[in-house]
């Protein structure tokens, strides 16, 4: 099943705190994101629908559960900005970007 990109307006200054402390739980605000859009599909999607959307597209269903389960996959762009902010002691002057 193809993937929609979804682009929020949110405060940037909420948006740096919100990465830090999501960062710091092993977690990203995509991970959050498309954590809390599995459950509002599990809850309004008709379950008759959501089993039809199963069997017609089954590599789909596993990756919204690993994501479900706070298994989300590392970003090249988060490892990069954990292993800058290990090195420096110093606070982040670049904001996390909300490319999903």
């Amino acid at each position: 099943m193809k993937s929609q990109t979804i682009n929020l307006k949110f405060s940037l200054a909420k948006t740096k705190a919100l990465s830090h402390y999501l960062e710091k739980e092993g977690m990203t605000i995509e991970g959050e994101l498309t954590r809390h859009l599995n459950d509002v599909y599990s809850t309004q999607v008709p379950e008759s629908v959501q089993e039809f959307l199963a069997s017609q597209f089954p590599d789909e269903e596993n990756t919204a559960d690993a994501l479900s389960q706070h298994e989300q996959p590392e970003t090249a762009q988060s490892a990069g900005r954990k292993k800058h902010s290990q090195q420096s002691n110093g606070p982040k002057d670049s904001g996390p970007v909300l490319a999903m």
